[in-house]
């Protein structure tokens, strides 16, 4: 298998060159792929080494990997189409047709894929040292991201031997807010210290573990809501911004207590050209919608002042930002540069004029690896790992160094 492998990926590097049509490879690797063959797929090196224990990965549903499988939420992938490419074509809970980011960062290192939290038993729990993925679709930074679309209520979810409070409302159902994510990256962190020699050890492998975090998308969705019906004069968006920065803080501050020291966050991307965005309008239309592109813009202005911030306030810690909106912007201005034919419409067959999840077990297009969008929110595999590749090797998209040399520090 691993012959076929090296095989298929010089034979598509042959393809792109023969043919022309790509500055750069962004040909996207089998998921059998072993970790020699992806360094050198991306001019890494098979000699180059890495010393990263483990992958904590935290957020929404841009690396959701199951989590909300197991709530009683709507906002769910555990349904084909979702997964066709992923092992068997079967469906896992990832919000995309393959491998998320966070998927093609834990192959580049040499780890498995963080699984969900919730998916564990509590004796892997307490023995598993490569990593956990608490993302979870729909929810953001602020509790009361979901609050404002409909009336809400708390429920209590037993887990690990302790209860969580997490936010139901009637449009998404259950999900883990990022609150809930912290504090179940702390009952991991309770659960795993017996396996170590002591606190000096648990710490070492704490400071040297990846912890990627990729939220926000909800909170300015919300923003954006909020000022477009209610109180655009009385709550200007910057203002609603800063609280978003803020609560983002102290849950950073929260992490760096329980021993985080090396942070990868990204921040999000252009809202406004997605499919769910354009289908929403009436007429429809291949315009980006400008205002909600300018409001994640300073949520990302916020996000990089923030971090600056932070590296210099948290001793030892190295924090380096993902521009995920960069890169959508040079995928728009040259599709063709990274083997893209459609950045307007997802490949799956979503309902209601393409503003709403993909439809239960229809097929998708057949060039999936060709479309920026799998589903009208998010992005499909092939882009997954085109920002993975460009955070690994360039600083202009992960900065202030790329994720190669945070992953080496």
């Amino acid at each position: 298998m691993r012959s076929w492998t090296r095989s298929f990926l010089m034979f598509s590097i042959f393809l792109d060159l023969l043919s022309g049509s790509h500055g750069d490879v962004f040909r996207v690797p089998p998921l059998d792929v072993t970790q020699k063959d992806l360094l050198q797929l991306l001019e890494l090196g098979d000699d180059i080494k890495f010393d990263v224990p483990a992958l904590y990965v935290f957020g929404d549903s841009t690396v959701d990997s199951g989590n909300n499988n197991f709530l009683p939420s709507i906002s769910k992938a555990n349904f084909p189409p979702f997964g066709i490419d992923f092992a068997d074509g079967k469906p896992t809970g990832r919000f995309s047709n393959g491998r998320t980011e966070a998927d093609f960062i834990a192959q580049v290192v040499g780890l498995p894929f963080p699984p969900p939290c919730l998916g564990l038993s509590k004796e892997t729990h307490k023995t598993l040292r490569t990593g956990v993925n608490y993302g979870s679709s729909a929810c953001g930074i602020l509790p009361d991201t979901g609050k404002f679309f409909v009336s809400n209520i708390i429920k209590h979810v037993h887990y690990m031997n302790k209860n969580y409070e997490v936010l139901i409302n009637n449009s998404c159902g259950t999900c883990l807010s990022f609150d809930n994510q912290i504090d179940l990256f702390e009952t991991t962190v309770k659960n795993l210290q017996p396996s170590f020699d002591g606190p000096e050890s648990m710490a070492n492998y704490l400071s040297k573990s990846l912890f990627f975090i990729s939220i926000g998308s909800a909170d300015v969705s919300m923003g954006y809501d909020i000022l477009d019906n209610i109180t655009k004069q009385k709550t200007p968006f910057p203002n609603f911004a800063q609280a978003i920065s803020q609560k983002f803080s102290s849950k950073i501050q929260k992490l760096y207590d329980l021993g985080a020291r090396k942070y990868l966050v990204n921040n999000i991307g252009m809202m406004g050209c997605s499919p769910v965005t354009l289908n929403s309008k009436i007429p429809m239309t291949a315009t980006c919608d400008d205002e909600i592109n300018k409001h994640a813009q300073i949520h990302n202005k916020l996000l990089s002042d923030l971090l600056q911030k932070l590296q210099s306030e948290l001793s030892g810690s190295k924090f380096i930002k993902a521009d995920v909106y960069k890169v959508f912007s040079d995928i728009f201005a040259s599709p063709n540069s990274y083997g893209m034919t459609d950045t307007r419409d997802a490949c799956c067959v979503a309902a209601e004029h393409g503003t709403r999840p993909c439809i239960r077990d229809l097929a998708p297009c057949n060039n999936r690896n060709e479309h920026v969008y799998f589903d009208p929110f998010h992005a499909s595999e092939s882009t997954n790992f085109i920002l993975a590749k460009r955070c690994l090797k360039e600083s202009s998209i992960c900065t202030p160094i790329s994720l190669v040399d945070l992953l080496r520090a």
